[in-house]
């Protein structure tokens, strides 16, 4: 019951203060720069990374990120940067 009345007072709070829905809900942003570089913010955990694909569990969902020559950048605990030859993003 907590849980839900925080995320309630949360959404209310984003709508008076006119903010968007990401910046206090914990949904993921997903930012693609080019062909060459992804920006996952938000996400919960990391489901699996080779050079060639990388799957990222997120508040609804996963997303996966597939090309060639995948590194992680960066790994913080609210962002992800993955670059290398993006062939495509899936969200699931």
């Amino acid at each position: 019951m907590k849980r839900r009345w925080r995320e309630k007072s949360e959404r209310l709070a984003a709508q008076w203060l006119e903010m968007p829905a990401d910046t206090l809900e914990r949904v993921p942003r997903i930012t693609i720069i080019g062909r060459t570089q992804v920006i996952v913010e938000n996400y919960l955990s990391l489901l699996e990374f080779t050079d060639t694909r990388i799957r990222v569990a997120t508040g609804i969902g996963e997303t996966v990120i597939s090309g060639e020559g995948l590194e992680l950048r960066t790994i913080v605990p609210e962002e992800l940067l993955i670059e290398g030859a993006i062939h495509g993003v899936d969200c699931r």
